[in-house]
């Protein structure tokens, strides 16, 4: 008799070639951007943190390096990177828009504020 979805398992592994980055927000994720210029990826979440980590290949497969992190008063809802790749914006429950100069270790800086949580941000 076969176990039950064993042979599945067995199978396909990893059928999406996921991996899972080191130091991963402690609640669930609300946002996912890539920077349009580097191979850095941008993630909130609902533990109140903006983190960035910079996506290699190595010869085993793809890395992930811890780079930076933000925190906001409330769960993170949405970011962005600015054209440059490298300026972050973020937004969510603490009703604040952030800015943050992503690699040069400048300090996050409230451009904007709105009445509700903010869902999105786009830039123009």
């Amino acid at each position: 008799m076969a176990t039950f979805g064993a042979a599945a398992v067995a199978t396909n592994q990893n059928p999406n070639k996921s991996i899972e980055v080191s130091q991963p927000p402690s609640d669930s994720v609300s946002s996912l951007c890539f920077s349009p210029k580097a191979n850095i990826l941008v993630a909130t979440s609902w533990d109140n943190q903006v983190r960035c980590w910079e996506i290699s290949r190595s010869g085993t497969g793809v890395a992930s390096v811890p780079k930076a992190s933000i925190s906001h008063d409330h769960p993170v809802l949405c970011s962005t990177l600015k054209d440059d790749g490298i300026t972050v914006f973020s937004g969510g429950c603490d009703k604040k828009v952030k800015t943050w100069p992503l690699l040069s270790g400048g300090q996050p800086v409230i451009v904007a504020m709105h009445d509700a949580p903010i869902k999105t941000i786009r830039l123009l």
